[in-house]
């Protein structure tokens, strides 16, 4: 709408509508009071609409249903209407409110985790930290204020039932916003969106406890007050709806995964003592206490941390991995580095000189004017030539064998193999050439390649060492690649 196109206007009509709808709310009779709710509800689904059409994917999952959540909620205010306009019991369509309000607020929930998927697998820890806090605080609300409230009204077990899963839900819905803002998952623009959405959510959170709070023993009606609460959440959830920056709010930044800092252990920790400390707490006053509840909080609270824990360990192990592969990878081409060569080629020496293996052929291979691709093509290119030139050669290790294909240099490779040594030089030489011939397909247009090939080799019970291996095959190399140039000059 032109009217909300700046996140000033937005702000400044949000605060207008919640005076407008508070007051009416408050000052207005039972049915005006009745009717503001939905009103302000219907405000909120019709603008999501827009939202719907536009989006797709995910998106359009979140969108869906936030509405049609929005429209069960809607559907449990206008039932509540029928009481005092139709004259309809309001004992005989509590169940059906009550489901609806359930409903309603379970496919916001949905909506939040939908929302969240693209975060929670870039920052699986980060969100499980929230999520643990979420139940943490649910847990707690239920044993400070709602359990008692409930007991002390002789509520029975299907009321129980329904208000704890709905702080739970709301709680986790709180959470989920409340994780993407700290984790800073979203775009900064997005900001504003999710701290109206977060307010909105905060506000149905604080009107069921509120509720459960002040319910009048003899009655099981709360005060009237407490429902002035629902239009300001509406329209802080219209806000987010409205803000310029709303689709921002599903989008995903690029910052790297959060780490288990030490605030957030301390944080985590608390979430595991919090519950049992009111508990205990209540107990030593002689105060009510849901073991039952606290048995099942404590229990679920305990399985998030050790599923974090979890999340770490193997987010450990992975580091551990990579840092390995790194260690032992050449980082462009993902062939064997240097020091793996001489390893595996002081290893292979070692076994030749005590005839424990048949003989070794070590190949040397440098490409020929590759410093021209990098001086007429970039060095871009040149690292796409020699990506492509390490898959070829890569596929030189004969299956079934120890040999090793590594780079050791710029444009240097080395190919070890164990063998009867005249045999198995001569046929590796021959593959090399194979191997480079034909063309390359690079980015900015085909290219060719050739080499020159050095090899050196060692006999059963010769004593010999990478290194002497590597300086005689370098050395042959450079006498193939003097007898080129000679060639080329002729």
């Amino acid at each position: 709408m032109s009217i909300v196109r700046t996140p000033a206007r937005v702000l400044v009509l949000a605060v207008a509508l919640s005076v407008a709808f508070v007051a009416l709310f408050l000052e207005g009779t039972p049915l005006i009071r009745a009717v503001v709710v939905p009103l302000a509800g219907m405000l909120t689904a019709a603008n999501v609409i827009p939202h719907l059409v536009r989006s797709r994917g995910g998106a359009r999952v979140v969108y869906g249903s936030v509405l049609v959540g929005l429209t069960l909620l809607i559907t449990a205010e206008t039932l509540w209407v029928s009481t005092l306009t139709l004259g309809v019991d309001a004992e005989a369509i509590g169940n059906a409110m009550s489901g609806l309000i359930a409903g309603g607020y379970l496919l916001i929930l949905v909506a939040a985790a939908f929302a969240l998927v693209p975060t929670a697998r870039r920052d699986p820890g980060g969100m499980l930290d929230a999520a643990t806090l979420a139940v943490a605080a649910a847990a707690a609300l239920w044993q400070a204020v709602l359990a008692p409230s409930l007991h002390a009204t002789g509520a029975p077990t299907s009321a129980r039932a329904y208000s704890f899963a709905i702080v739970v839900i709301l709680s986790g819905a709180t959470g989920i916003v409340a994780g993407i803002i700290l984790n800073r998952s979203a775009p900064r623009s997005a900001r504003p969106v999710l701290l109206y959405l977060l307010g909105a959510l905060g506000l149905a959170l604080a009107g069921n406890v509120l509720g459960s709070a002040f319910l009048d023993p003899a009655t099981h009606a709360y005060p009237s007050w407490i429902d002035a609460v629902w239009p300001v959440s509406y329209v802080s959830a219209w806000a987010a709806l409205a803000h310029p920056a709303g689709p921002d709010m599903l989008a995903v930044t690029a910052q790297g995964s959060r780490r288990l800092t030490s605030r957030r252990l301390l944080m985590l920790g608390l979430a595991m003592m919090i519950t049992p400390s009111i508990a205990v707490v209540r107990d030593l006053a002689g105060s009510y206490v849901d073991w039952a509840g606290e048995a099942v909080a404590s229990v679920v609270i305990i399985v998030m941390v050790l599923a974090r824990v979890a999340q770490l360990a193997a987010a450990h192990r992975g580091a551990e991995t990579r840092l390995q592969s790194l260690a032992d990878q050449d980082s462009l081409t993902g062939l064997a580095n240097r020091r793996i060569v001489e390893q595996r080629l002081d290893a292979l020496a070692l076994r030749v000189a005590a005839r424990e293996a048949p003989g070794a052929a070590v190949c040397f291979i440098d490409l020929n004017g590759f410093k021209q691709v990098n001086d007429t093509r970039g060095h871009a290119i040149g690292d796409e030539l020699l990506v492509a030139i390490a898959g070829r050669l890569a596929r030189l290790a004969r299956s079934g064998t120890d040999d090793l294909v590594g780079r050791i240099g710029g444009d240097e490779f080395v190919v070890v193999a164990e063998g009867e040594p005249e045999a198995t030089a001569d046929a590796l030489v021959a593959r090399v050439h194979r191997a480079l011939e034909g063309t390359f397909a690079l980015s900015d247009g085909p290219a060719t390649a050739s080499a020159s090939v050095g090899v050196a080799t060692a006999r059963p019970g010769e004593v010999s060492s990478a290194d002497s291996l590597l300086t005689h095959a370098d050395g042959r190399m450079y006498q193939d690649k003097r007898a080129r140039r000679r060639a080329v000059a002729t």
